[in-house]
């Protein structure tokens, strides 16, 4: 008979007490993967005598990064006994490049091995069939359970403290080998800027690494900096206030918003004293279903808010995390759900039917709001006075390239931004494709107008290239582009299609 201890560990995990006499060997971590944040390849034997959790993931996925953070508490409340392996499986062919791969390991602050699995051997083996997946291996190197999704926190915990009282004379408490990634941010300038908004006579940019909001001038002087540089959620004085990884922005009526996306909250804060105060969300990542319209903002949890745009009293939200698009009424406080049903996809129709994938960029276009649905590859039309939903470009979660042509042709992969450049023309940051990309809505076509198709920089006498750009705005006749992985802003002129550098300048320093 089974001890009582392990029945309830499985019954945790979700396997079958039947199964639990022949709880297979875990599968081995094939040889020359490349590895991060280790001195050297680990294989299972270095792992027994912990509970090993393997998280597989890719970084584009928003749920993804949902699950890192459930998985941290873990790392911290059980130390060495457990070891979490990070198998990135990539989706996207931009995400097979192993120098991204460092540079999100850094950004979100990843310090447990990660595997670069290009082929999906490790997915294959375990049965992983969707991403975020995670598969636990007790310390005997038996393969325990499956588990899919995220929201898996609480349950995770009870079924290591499990596993580490039923192996209570086997546990190994000894650290693994490992050699975190360097080259973290720097304090000065930006550090992997998300999103840049400009009005009147303001420009603020996300700067995203360093939790905080640079607010300048037309001409990039700096006017102020609002938040600590320390990932938090603390509203007040600016100076003191704290944002956790800040993406999207919108200026309407001398007012900033941010979508605080770390926090889960929508911010407000004061032009003209840097004051901060929260306006949605509680701080929690919400698991519940979606509110009605006309639930009081402050208190629900909300999903990873990417994106903003402001229309008259209604912000509009790009809530990545929940495949949706929200509405702030900023008369009453109240928010709800304006278009999307909350399930993943690419379907066109009513406000109720239609499925989003990772909405990340909004814009406005006439009474239309114009969605860069990044997981999908595609561009969206909302129409804002039906809810109903249109695709411009894209036709599925697994479609994606680097075409131009006509709209049903073409090809993006991960679009994060976009903006209306006239009633018939948007530019989008085909940000895995490294691109800026024009599409014309009268002759229906996709261009190219800057960027190789491959991660550049340039300068010093060569054109300058663009890395994952991920952020857009007007700037008078021009476009603000928010280079995320080369932490800077550049200058994008539409008319002669040069790209140049559009750099702040600090009063005394970042």
């Amino acid at each position: 008979m089974l001890p009582r201890l392990f029945l309830l560990a499985l019954l945790l995990a979700g396997v079958a007490p039947a199964m639990a006499a022949s709880l297979p060997k875990a599968p081995e971590i094939p040889d020359g993967l490349p590895w991060l944040n280790v001195t050297r390849p680990l294989t299972l034997g270095d792992l027994a005598g912990k509970v090993v959790i393997l998280d597989f993931w890719t970084y584009g996925c928003v749920n993804c990064l949902h699950v890192a953070a459930e998985l941290k508490p873990l790392e911290e409340e059980f130390g060495n006994r457990l070891a979490v392996i990070g198998v990135h499986t990539p989706k996207f062919d931009n995400e097979r490049n192993l120098d991204t791969l460092r540079r999100n390991i850094l950004r979100y602050d990843l310090r447990h091995p990660v595997i670069q699995d290009e082929q999906g051997l490790l997915m294959e083996a375990y049965g992983a069939m969707a991403w975020p997946t995670l598969a636990v291996i007790d310390p005997r190197g038996r393969f325990v359970a499956r588990l899919v999704g995220e929201g898996k926190g609480e349950r995770l915990a009870q079924l290591i403290g499990q596993l580490l009282e039923l192996h209570e004379g086997r546990i190994d408490d000894s650290p693994l080998p490992l050699a975190l990634e360097q080259n973290r941010p720097s304090a000065a300038g930006l550090a992997g800027p998300g999103k840049v908004a400009a009005a009147g006579d303001r420009v603020a940019i996300s700067d995203t690494l360093h939790h905080r909001v640079v607010i300048a001038d037309m001409r990039g002087q700096v006017l102020r900096v609002v938040g600590d540089g320390i990932a938090g959620l603390v509203d007040g004085d600016g100076d003191l206030a704290r944002f956790n990884a800040p993406q999207g922005l919108a200026i309407h009526d001398g007012v900033l918003f941010v979508a605080d996306a770390g926090n889960h909250a929508v911010r407000r804060v004061d032009l003209d004293t840097g004051e901060v105060f929260t306006i949605a969300g509680t701080g929690r990542l919400g698991r519940g279903g979606s509110p009605r319209s006309d639930t009081i903002a402050l208190a629900v949890d909300l999903r990873s808010p990417w994106d903003l745009v402001a229309d008259g009293q209604s912000l509009y939200i790009a809530m990545a995390g929940i495949h949706q698009i929200w509405r702030l009424d900023l008369s009453t406080g109240r928010i709800g759900v304006f278009a999307g049903s909350g399930r993943e996809g690419l379907v066109d129709g009513g406000a109720d039917e239609a499925r989003f994938s990772q909405p990340s960029g909004l814009a406005l276009t006439g009474r239309n709001l114009v969605v860069a649905d990044a997981e999908a590859s595609a561009v969206r039309l909302v129409n804002l006075e039906s809810g109903d939903v249109h695709t411009l470009v894209g036709t599925g979660l697994f479609d994606f390239g680097d075409v131009d042509g006509p709209l049903d042709d073409a090809r993006l992969q991960h679009p994060s931004a976009v903006v209306a450049l006239d009633g018939d023309s948007l530019l989008v940051a085909d940000t895995y494709n490294h691109k800026l990309k024009g599409l014309d809505l009268s002759p229906g076509l996709v261009v190219t107008l800057a960027g190789s198709g491959a991660p550049g920089k340039g300068g010093a006498g060569a054109p300058y290239g663009l890395n994952e750009p991920s952020g857009l705005a007007l700037l008078d006749d021009a476009v603000l582009v928010a280079d995320t992985n080369n932490d800077r802003l550049l200058r994008f002129d539409p008319v002669s299609g040069r790209l140049e550098p559009w750099p702040l300048q600090w009063q005394t320093g970042p």
